[in-house]
Parts: structure tokens; sequence; C-alpha cells
């Protein structure tokens, strides 16, 4: 449905394009030629006649200055555009003349209309020369040559402004001299006149050149705007007192010098005179700002002036920073570029009392004292302010508003803004902090303010190619958690508005360790458990830890006394660990009895039977004679042994032991081969 109107707006388009467009054709009337003869010293110039074409043909035209005399003289000369002059030789003096411009293309011509004057009225005087000034008041004085003309009747027109000004301001005046009667103080104006020989009805004559002259000086009139960098602290004595030069209209006069005043609190009152010939020190002046370098350390109030010939400005008071005024909280905004710094506040629910004005001011981080800084007082009404300027880019601003009291300021926000911010650096260092089983602690270094090329929002790590984790910008460490084991690797990149910046890489490896713990824990377990275990065996007389062979039947040492007194404190302290396996445990008496040395033969010894009745000798009975290796045997093995009842071999035997006698318990064999005797 849309295509049939394509050609329709077409055509209305081609119908604009030869409306608006000039048509070929005749060309437009030139405007009334306007003409004159300039002065030249010794003999009279030719015309010289001025007009405006019109509009543009578009089409070659050619232009003609044509011309009749009342004299009976006629003609034509070829000129520009815009200009033809009519020779010297081809009219008369004082003779009445009309002059009209004709302009001819190949589709037409056109002409202008006449312009008639007498040649002896349209010649120019000669120009004007101003010589000399006076500053006050400031007046200029010229000369003028209208007796060459044969004339003493002059009139003429004055023009001036100042240096910094685009347009003249315009006066007539008859005489040859023009005082400005309210001239700015030692301020420099320009001036040119021109002037007419004939009263003011008479051809003008050319401006003047520019002559330059400057006005007297006069005491300044305003005070200096002074302040104070004290860099990221608000200590006196950090401190470094500045303040701006004075611009010429306002000092009014060349600066001599400045007056500091320094007020201390003991009492004391210190002037310091500082003369900008001697400007070194500790006093500078650079790029319109001066900074003044003492110690501020007990001052109690500072005032700067500044001074020239006439006199001097009313003292300005530096605003002291104080520290510990309560302040209400304000929404601080900085959009900064290239050529602005925005900055805009709300303001306070209620009104700051004493405050007389704000001041907005910004510093370019990483540079030392009173470089790169700036400020500007902002009325206490006023909420936003826009400072002008060449920022540079990804360049960091810290941008402060303060509140100034009579003799006192007080920081109300502070915040740090980017001029174009860019992709930040590399992270500077990146490596691991701390490395475990399946965790790891990685760190890595802030970028510098200076260096970041923009506000650094956040840090994105990106585990193995896959997992991507977001840290805020204030932190310098994070902890991965879950981590399998094996080769692992971390990406750290910085982001800004302007996006990411080059990632940093670094690797590590993590090592399982819970498979060796499976077997060194037990292993561990078994090595303190098993001397308890060896202690409660033999206490409960069990053998399932050591060898059958090792369980040989034999006399429990476990049931001495001696062995009881030794495990006592012992058992003791496991009591709480581990209770007894036996309510009832059997206890054996050692009995230590007296070893007696006998002889077989020489003291017999008798044997009750089990009737009651004595048997023979024990000598007598046993008819077994024994050899020296025997005896030598025996004697070892009765050596040191004494005797030992056994509760649990008593009732083993069947009560049977009990019927033998004293003397024949002694001498038994189990007991010469296990106890041993007392010597």
């Amino acid at each position: 449905m849309a295509w049939p109107r394509v050609p329709c707006l077409l055509l209305i388009l081609l119908l604009l394009l030869q409306t608006c467009l000039p048509q070929p054709g005749p060309p437009s009337p030139p405007s009334v030629p306007q003409c004159h003869i300039p002065y030249t010293e010794g003999q009279q110039a030719g015309i010289h006649c001025f007009w405006e074409p019109g509009q543009d043909p578009q089409i070659p035209t050619s232009y003609r200055l044509c011309w009749n005399s009342t004299e009976g003289g006629s003609g034509f000369v070829e000129g520009t555009n815009v200009s033809g002059v009519i020779p010297r030789d081809l009219y008369s003096s004082y003779s009445y003349m009309t002059v009209l411009v004709r302009a001819e293309n190949q589709h037409g011509s056109a002409k202008s209309k006449t312009v008639e004057f007498n040649s002896g009225d349209i010649k120019k005087p000669p120009t004007p020369k101003i010589t000399d000034h006076c500053p006050q008041p400031l007046g200029i004085y010229w000369t003028l040559q209208c007796n060459d003309l044969g004339s003493s009747d002059q009139h003429c027109e004055v023009q001036y402004r100042t240096q910094d000004q685009q347009g003249w301001t315009q006066e007539d005046q008859l005489l040859r001299n023009f005082l400005l009667l309210t001239p700015r103080p030692y301020t420099v104006y320009e001036f040119q006149v021109r002037c007419a020989c004939e009263g003011p009805e008479a051809l003008m004559s050319d401006w003047s050149s520019v002559y330059t002259a400057q006005s007297s000086e006069s005491a300044p009139v305003k005070a200096l705007d002074v302040w104070s960098d004290c860099g990221v602290t608000s200590e006196l004595s950090q401190c470094a007192l500045m303040w701006k030069e004075m611009p010429t209209w306002l000092a009014q006069g060349k600066v001599l010098g400045y007056v500091v005043t320094l007020s201390h609190s003991n009492g004391t009152v210190k002037v310091v005179n500082v003369s900008t010939s001697e400007l070194d020190g500790p006093c500078v002046c650079q790029e319109k700002r001066c900074r003044f370098t003492p110690s501020l350390q007990g001052v109690s109030g500072v005032d700067v002036s500044v001074y020239n010939s006439q006199g001097a400005s009313k003292p300005a008071p530096l605003a002291l920073p104080t520290l510990g005024l309560q302040v209400p909280e304000l929404s601080f905004t900085v959009n900064l570029d290239i050529l602005s710094l925005n900055v805009s506040w709300s303001l306070p629910p209620q009104a700051i009392e004493n405050m007389q004005e704000y001041v907005v001011q910004y510093k370019k981080m990483g540079l030392p004292l009173t470089k790169g800084f700036d400020w500007i007082k902002v009325h206490k009404k006023n909420t936003s302010i826009i400072l002008r300027g060449d920022f540079e880019k990804h360049t960091a601003y810290n941008v402060s508003l303060f509140a100034v009291f009579i003799n006192s300021s007080c920081l109300l926000a502070s915040t740090i803004g980017y001029s174009l911010h860019g992709l930040p650096p590399k992270v500077p260092v990146f490596n691991v902090q701390q490395i475990a089983d399946s965790d790891v602690t990685l760190s890595w270094q802030h970028i510098s303010l200076n260096q970041s090329k923009g506000l650094i929002l956040r840090y994105q790590l990106v585990l193995n190619n896959f997992t991507v984790y977001n840290v805020s910008a204030d932190q310098s460490s994070f902890h991965l958690l879950g981590l399998t084991p094996g080769h692992h690797q971390v990406w750290i990149r910085a982001e800004t508005k302007a996006g990411l910046g080059p990632s940093e890489t670094i690797s590590f490896s993590t090592k399982n360790s819970h498979g060796y713990l499976r077997y060194l824990l037990p292993l561990i377990l078994i090595l303190i458990l098993l001397p308890f275990v060896i202690i409660l065996s033999i206490q409960m007389k069990t053998c399932f830890l050591v060898p059958e062979w090792c369980c040989e039947k034999g006399p429990d040492p476990s049931n001495s006394k001696l062995f009881q007194q030794m495990t006592l404190q012992f058992n003791s302290s496991l009591t709480v660990i581990c209770s007894p396996l036996e309510s009832n445990p059997k206890i054996s008496e050692l009995e230590v009895v007296e070893n007696l040395f006998w002889d077989v033969k020489a003291c017999p010894r008798k044997r009750s039977s089990p009737d009651g009745q004595t048997e023979g000798m024990l000598g007598e009975e046993r008819t077994h004679t024994r050899t020296d290796t025997e005896g030598d045997k025996e004697a070892v093995a009765d050596k040191g042994y004494s005797k030992m009842i056994d509760t649990d071999e008593e009732e083993r035997d069947g009560g049977e032991s009990g019927s033998l006698s004293g003397d024949d318990q002694f001498v038994s064999d189990y007991e010469k081969h296990f106890m041993p005797l007392d010597v």
C-alpha cells in the first residue's frame, strides 16, 4: 500500500529543490555604488566606487562601472563584482557626475540605481593621527591636515573599547582631543579617530590606526579569595595557605605584594610582607594562584591583603578547618568530564547556623600539596555549580564540599570522580595466600587511583574458565571452597564503567589427604590403645592378643601384692575409662618364708600320711642319689624363690594341696621353678 506514495513524495521533493535553489537567469541588480576620491599627497587619485552584487546567479556574470559627466564626458570601466575605479584622466575636477553599475550574463542584464555627486565633494580628507594621551583623566590627542584642503572647519568621531571587549563605543567630538571621564582604573583602552574637514555633511576620512592607553591606578576595591589545602587531613600543621591572584580590573594597579597576618592562640601576632619581586621560598605564585607555607601550628586566625602603589585591599580572613562540628548529611553528586565539573548537593533539612557560604574544592589525585588544586565559593542558597576547565582524561579528582563560617570551615561531603572513565589495567599483584586440601585463599593488591583510569566497581574472578565470582571493590582477598583435587587456574580482572580490563592469571594444585587419614588415624588409635589393651588382658588373664604358646600355665604375677601395689596408681587413673571385667577377682597371696639350707642325710624330714601317721624319713624313702650336677641345678633353682599360694591352683587340685604338709609345699618342683627365694 505504501509503494504508490513513493513517486508522489519524489515529485514533491523535486519541486521543493527547484523552488529553493537559484534558477539560471538574468543577474540581480547591484546596490547603489558608494564613491569617493582617497587622499593622496601631490596629486588627486581616481574615483573609487563600491557596491554589493546581490544574489549569486550561479553562472558567469560581468560588472561594469558606468558614468556620465555634465562636462559631456561618459564611459565605463570593467570592475569586479564589488568594486571599480574611474581613472583620474577620464573625469574633470568639480564636475557633476552620475554613476551606476551594470551586471550582465548570457540570460540578460540588470543595472543599479544612479548616484549623483560633484567630484569636488567626494574627496576624503587625510587620516588623523593620535599622538599622545594622559592617564588621569584618560584622554587622547591627534592631528589633522585639513588646512591642506583649504578648509579650517572639521568634525571628528572617536571610538574606544577595552582590550577584552569586542564591540566599539562611538562618540562625536568637535575638538582635537578626547577625555574618557570614568575609565576603569589600571585598564588598557584602544582608540580610533576619523574626521571630516568641511562639517558633518562632508565626507569622513578613514579610521586612524589603533592607539592603546592605560588608565591610572587606584587602590584595590575587593578582598582576596583565600583558602587552604590540607591534603587528606584537617590538621593545621599540614595545611598550606593559598589565594588567587586578583585580576587587573579588581587590583586597579600593579600588584606590589601581599601582607599575611598570623594571629596565634597565645596572643602574639606575626606580620609577613611578601613582595612580588621576591616570590620565592615560602611564597610562590603559579597559574594565577599563590601558595604560602608558613607553620600554622597554634594559629587562631589568618588574614591576607594585596597592595599596589595607591593602597591595599581589605584583609581577607582564612576559614580555618574545624573538626568535630555536627553537620547534617547531604546528597552529594559529581559528574566530571574533560570540559567541566558538575557538582550538585541537597539542602539540609535544617539550615546550618551561622553559615556564610559553600566552597567546592577539587584536587587531582597523586600530586603533592597545592598541585592540581582549585576551589570556588558558592552562595549559601545555591545547590549546584559548574566548573569549567581542561580536566585530564582518565584521571581521578577528589571533589569536596565545605561549609564556611565566620573564621572556620567544615567538610560536608567528599567523593572521587573521574573524567572520562577508561578500561583499568591489570591487577598488579595476584597470588595464593593459603592453600588447603579443598579450599584456597587468593589475595591481590588494589589498583591505585591515579592508575585505574576509572572508579573500580568490582573485581571478577573466573575459576577454570567456567565459574565466575564477582567480588566487591573493597575486598583484596577471596576464599574458594569445595575444590576437587588437581590443577586449577583462576583469572582476575578489574571493572570500571568502561568495562573489564585485562586479566591476570594464577595456577595452583590441591591434594586430597583424606585417603591417607583413613589409614593413619586408625593406626594412631591402635598404637595409643594397644598398651591399655595389653595391660587389661593381663589383668583379666586373657590371651586373645598374644600367641597361644605364650599362654603356658604359670603363676599369675598380677595376683602378687607387689604387682598390685605397682598397678594401683595406674588402675586408679583408668577407673573412669576402663571398668574391671571380674567383679570378684581371685587374689594370690605371696608368703615369704625363711629358706633353710638342709642336708637330707643330716636332717631327715618326716612326712605325714593321709591317715595321720608319720612316715619315715624322707631321706630313707628316696633311694635315688643325686649327682653333683643335679645338686647344683637344684640349688640354683631353689636359690632366690619364695613360697606362693595360688588360690586358683588350690581349687583345681580339689583341695589336695591342703593335705600336704608345709615342708612338702616348700620344696615342690612348681615353687622351685617359678618362685624366687628371698636370700
